[in-house]
């Protein structure tokens, strides 16, 4: 049994989730989650960062790398660009459209 598919049994058995709900947060297939879970064949980087982020983890934790370095985006440059009174702004209008969307 290698990392990942450990790693994934224990955040399924944990989560309460099925292949079928792996398949979906990793934008994949039931059969190909399967496959992970036999050691068949292993997820593509495509599935990896999207299922990491679906089970609140890191990708590094996910597959056993710690020295995994997400690569920003555009946004995420932009996000980390703001200046302190811009990020307050920003987390104020977020809280805003929570309240919004609980009404």
């Amino acid at each position: 049994m290698n990392y990942f598919q450990k790693k994934l049994l224990q955040i399924m058995q944990d989560k309460n989730l099925k292949q079928v709900d792996i398949a979906e947060m990793a934008n994949t297939s039931q059969t190909t989650v399967s496959k992970w879970l036999r050691m068949e064949n292993l997820p593509r980087v495509s599935s990896i960062e999207p299922l990491a982020k679906a089970l609140n983890t890191s990708v590094g934790e996910l597959i056993g790398d710690f020295s995994y370095k997400p690569s920003l985006t555009e946004d995420d440059k932009k996000l980390l660009a703001l200046t302190a009174r811009q990020k307050k702004i920003l987390l104020k209008y977020i809280d805003f459209l929570s309240e919004i969307e609980d009404l």
